[in-house]
């Protein structure tokens, strides 16, 4: 087998990184798995454990990169392997990866930041905070005014950990894309080539997953205006800050 090629999405929740997670698994060659340094469990997500300490977080956290060996050795003939992680996973860890030369990086980050969290509230309200994914009905929740600020000034604390941590790597292996980009078929054909895929496999990757003649098939789901039942009030609260682009005039 050629030489493993590695690779990391590093992200926040509400980003897309899991439909990016699946995709990239769904690739001849490519096993990506999901938040296996999740501080509340291991998500394997692609991959049924066979060795028993895979789902150790004990043993998991006290050597992290040993146990990143440990789930390369089980999981089979894959020519490339990755796996996602945000800051809360581990703030050195993400650090080691992004200095070292034998992991790519990809950042995928979400700039509408009111649109990430009041997602993130969706998804909290309706799966709690260990199960996550794409909240199925049309179910409308009331958010606290109170915490909106200091949210967003949280999440954008946390995409600074990971620009801080972004800036040990090389230009050369880290690769950058933003939740609109996600299903745009010109930006999915340079992060496939960016991992180094062969023409043939890139091609028939994409054609897999095209809807049109230039989208993959990637729903983004309603927007916050439509699941917030006191949208307008946040509106009014925002439009005096620095995050008034993200409500209208």
């Amino acid at each position: 087998m050629a030489e493993r090629l590695h690779f990391v999405i590093v992200s926040l929740p509400r980003t897309g990184s899991t439909y990016l997670v699946d995709y990239l698994d769904s690739i001849e060659g490519i096993r990506c798995l999901s938040e296996i340094f999740h501080p509340n469990e291991i998500m394997l997500r692609h991959h049924k454990a066979i060795d028993p300490t895979l789902m150790d977080m004990a043993a998991r956290d006290v050597d992290p990169l040993g146990y990143l060996d440990r789930v390369e050795a089980e999981i089979g003939d894959f020519q490339w392997f990755g796996f996602k992680h945000f800051p809360r996973h581990g703030a050195s860890l993400l650090r080691q990866l992004c200095a070292s030369p034998d992991w790519k990086k990809i950042f995928l980050w979400r700039d509408n930041l009111l649109e990430q969290y009041l997602s993130f509230l969706l998804a909290s309200a309706h799966f709690g905070q260990i199960t996550w994914g794409r909240v199925p009905d049309q179910r409308q929740i009331n958010v606290p005014v109170q915490m909106v600020l200091d949210d967003l000034q949280t999440i954008q604390q946390n995409y600074f950990a990971i620009e801080n941590a972004l800036a040990l790597a090389s230009p050369d292996d880290l690769f950058a894309l933003e939740y609109e980009d996600l299903g745009r078929l010109s930006v999915v054909r340079e992060l496939l080539q960016f991992l180094r895929l062969p023409a043939a496999v890139t091609g028939r990757a994409l054609e897999r997953g095209t809807s049109s003649d230039d989208e993959l098939r990637f729903s983004r789901g309603p927007t916050a205006a439509e699941r917030i039942q006191n949208y307008g009030e946040i509106q009014q609260f925002l439009r005096t800050t620095r995050y008034r682009r993200w409500v209208g005039a």
